[in-house]
């Protein structure tokens, strides 16, 4: 009777988790995998938040907002004229410490060393798009095998296996590959050591975004789907030999 139990809720469960590892995939694909934001440190001391989201199409979405006002700008990777536009204008702050008081501006857009790193997200995407589009194509397959099996007992169990096991890897590939061919993939801007009242304040943070979040997340879904399906496997195999 348990085991019965145990099946039907393999029945119901697996498939709704193969399912959402599906979304989770196709999502990805179109949402942002690298961002950058100004710190909140440096919001509050301005009153203006500027973000920065690359995507696998080579695009660039970025937003600046100051107070109810909100800018917004797309434009290729590869376009560094674009990085001029007004959304990346000067960013001026002003600190107090004791009696001391301090004046810092900020501008993304004349920053080589962010254009650059930009520039290889883009040559990086290249790779990153094929990997998570094959990767959304073997999940669908998984989970379409993963409903044969549970819903018509097909002795199917090593071929989704085999299936899922692929649709990971891939989808664990495109995630890494793009974050260890990235130049401080993680990081951030701080102020120069030379300035008395700025110093070692963190103006920007960048790293991955949700799209990139989104793909491990989906890798690792299918392998919880995958581990009773190889319960599965191994007790029909049991079976079988105990009946030769």
């Amino acid at each position: 009777m348990g085991k019965s139990m145990s099946i039907t809720k393999n029945e119901i469960v697996i498939p709704l988790l193969a399912a959402l590892a599906v979304l989770l995939a196709a999502a990805a694909i179109f949402q942002p995998w690298w961002s950058a934001r100004t710190s909140p440190e440096l919001q509050m001391m301005t009153n203006s938040t500027m973000t920065i989201d690359a995507g696998l199409f080579q695009t660039l979405n970025a937003a600046r907002t100051d107070a109810n006002e909100t800018n917004t700008l797309a434009f290729a990777i590869t376009n560094t004229t674009a990085y001029q536009s007004p959304i990346f204008q000067t960013i001026t702050a002003n600190r107090t410490d004791g009696n001391l008081t301090s004046t810092f501006t900020f501008n993304i857009g004349n920053l080589t060393s962010y254009q650059q790193q930009t520039k290889q997200i883009a040559d990086t995407t290249n790779l990153t798009l094929p990997l998570t589009v094959v990767g959304l194509v073997l999940v669908i397959v998984t989970m379409l095998l993963i409903l044969v099996v549970t819903r018509t007992k097909m002795a199917l169990e090593r071929y989704t296996y085999a299936v899922g096991v692929l649709a990971a890897i891939v989808l664990l590939i495109a995630p890494l590959q793009l974050a260890l061919n990235v130049t401080d993939f993680w990081g951030s801007l701080n102020v120069p050591d030379s300035s008395p009242v700025w110093k070692d304040e963190v103006l920007a943070t960048w790293g991955p975004s949700i799209g990139w979040y989104l793909t491990l997340a989906a890798a690792l879904l299918i392998i919880v789907c995958l581990l009773p399906i190889r319960t599965m496997y191994s007790d029909r195999k049991r079976l079988t030999q105990s009946l030769k």
